[in-house]
């Protein structure tokens, strides 16, 4: 084949290159010459890339991309994906968010279809992929050990592949009596590996914790070690996924043949008390996170099992909302297609369908794109009952989550109608890439319409964490003093459509509450003139979040 594909014209080979698959490309290189025209055809690179993938912006300094790297990027990815093993994905939860994160940036926005969304959602159609990727953050693995019990040991089989997979472990030469501590992780010898682990023993105040005594055929400290080594970046990586995925996975399933798996809305027990629990814990509201979605170490890094843990609950409240659709135009549809608004700049203001206040020339220079009407969720619970909750005799240990609680939340829907006000240079403390914008206006209450609680003045800012994500401050304010704040982070980046996702509570942060969790999405660039109504609305099969 080779030399009858020798024989044709350069451009001839280029065009027949150019239908294959980019995972076949490596399959052609099966001589030097074809291995030499292939590696130095840098159009071919660039052309099959753009056939696949939307076209990422050029470097910094203006030069175009090494394509043929790119391309190789991808390609590993998909085979990642692809494939059957789950201890290489889970080895390469790491290269894949990254990976992820980097699509979503760079794909296209605007009326034309997303390649790189559709080529996400279709790799994300594998339950296998769904399971490790989104169901990896604590919030699953307690409700998984609280509903099955023994389903800890495939977790624990599950890491130990993992390990030696990314560690590259030489079985053949390890004999079975040898242990090596790497870091904070155990290496267990092949012979081991294919001892059965025996029966996982949990209780209730341990599953939370995810530290688990292990009857294996190894010395138990080795156990020991391995099993409560930190896995809080994966947990971490796995809710940002999650996140970012958008469709909220409700509810896991055990299966009579295989181990116990995720699925997305189908049978049994739900996932939304869990994350009830952790949202409404007020013991997370502390100076630390600045009593926002963030971890507790007061460096401003988003705490993405908390943003997992609040899109949860938004999504089940809007899911069991008795509101018509059109109240949430805006969210319903990207939080139900996976990936979708995901993306910076990915909202897109509808047709004008009501007169619209003129945009100021302070708008043309903001880069959060805030001027416009906004919709907000709010949910909490009666205030009794989260009292009762957070401050009963049955006090948990610091290191354990309250129970899972089935109370279901009272929502507020609100209009917000904000401009932005004053443009400043980035503080120390916050991201350099963009400046901080100031903004206020109003809030009125959509539903239930009479609430006076809902209508209020709002102000606040938008600026970067140090590590890039776009912070949104809000406060409410009633006959001149400052009331309620809440602090949120922007999903999928700047002018997203998916809209922010954060926690709402008392602006003098009592430690006795209340508090909750919130999420707003941009409804319209405009700011309407007038209180719409349901015929202002074109027919919608949407979602949306919106808060306080």
């Amino acid at each position: 084949m080779a030399l009858h594909l020798l024989g044709l014209p350069h451009e001839v080979l280029h065009g027949i290159f150019l239908n294959t698959d980019p995972q076949g490309l490596a399959r052609l290189c099966c001589c030097r010459a074809l291995n030499d025209f292939i590696k130095n055809d840098r159009l071919l690179y660039k052309e099959l890339y753009l056939k696949y993938f939307d076209e990422p912006p050029k470097n910094p300094d203006g030069s175009e991309l090494f394509w043929n790297a790119e391309l190789k990027r991808r390609v590993n990815f998909q085979k990642i994906l692809e494939s059957k093993d789950a201890s290489l994905k889970i080895a390469q939860l790491q290269n894949v968010t990254e990976c992820i994160q980097d699509l979503l940036t760079t794909a296209a926005v605007g009326s034309e279809p997303s390649l790189n969304i559709s080529f996400l959602t279709q790799l994300f159609e594998s339950q296998q992929n769904i399971d490790i990727f989104l169901c990896g953050s604590f919030l699953f693995d307690w409700a998984k050990s609280e509903a099955w019990g023994n389903s800890a040991t495939a977790r624990v089989r599950r890491d130990i592949q993992s390990t030696n997979t990314s560690l590259e472990l030489n079985r053949s030469s390890i004999e079975p009596s040898d242990l090596e501590a790497t870091g904070s992780a155990i290496v267990i010898p092949h012979e081991l590996r294919r001892t059965p682990l025996a029966h996982v023993q949990t209780s209730d105040s341990e599953a939370p914790t995810r530290t688990f005594r292990c009857q294996l055929n190894i010395p138990t400290e080795a156990a020991s070690a391995y099993v409560s080594r930190d896995r809080s970046t994966e947990r971490q990586l796995s809710g940002k996924l999650h996140c970012l995925y958008g469709a909220s996975i409700d509810r896991i399933r055990k299966d009579a043949v295989t181990s116990s798996r995720y699925s997305l809305r189908s049978d049994t027990a739900l996932i939304h008390p869990y994350a009830r629990s952790l949202v409404y814990d007020l013991r997370q509201h502390t100076e630390n996170t600045l009593w926002g979605p963030f971890l507790d170490d007061g460096s401003c890094n988003v705490d993405w099992e908390k943003m997992e843990a609040i899109m949860i609950v938004i999504d089940h409240s809007i899911k069991f909302s008795t509101g018509e659709h059109h109240e949430f135009y805006g969210m319903m549809e990207v939080q139900d297609k996976s990936f979708l608004g995901a993306t910076p700049n990915s909202f897109v203001s509808p047709p004008q369908t009501l007169r619209m206040q003129p945009a100021l020339p302070l708008e043309a220079q903001d880069p959060y794109s805030v001027t416009g009407t906004w919709r907000r969720m709010i949910c909490f619970l009666d205030y009794a009952e989260l009292y009762d909750f957070n401050f009963n005799d049955e006090e948990p240990e610091v290191d354990q989550p309250r129970k899972p609680i089935d109370t279901q939340e009272a929502i507020r829907l609100i209009t917000m109608k904000i401009r932005i006000t004053k443009i400043e240079p980035p503080g120390e403390e916050d991201g350099q890439a963009l400046p901080v914008v100031h903004f206020h206006g109003s809030s009125h209450s959509l539903r239930p319409h009479w609430d006076p609680s809902a209508k209020s003045k709002t102000k606040g800012t938008v600026r970067l964490t140090p590590q890039g994500e776009v912070r949104w401050t809000t406060l409410s304010v009633y006959h001149g003093e400052e009331r309620w704040r809440s602090e949120g982070i922007q999903v999928g980046g700047v002018r997203s459509a998916r809209g922010v996702l954060g926690y709402w509570f008392d602006k003098d942060h009592d430690e006795h509450g209340p508090a909750g969790p919130t999420s707003f999405w941009k409804y319209h660039d405009g700011i309407e003139e007038k209180q719409p109504t349901a015929r202002d609305h074109p027919p919608m099969s949407q979602f949306t979040y919106s808060l306080y």
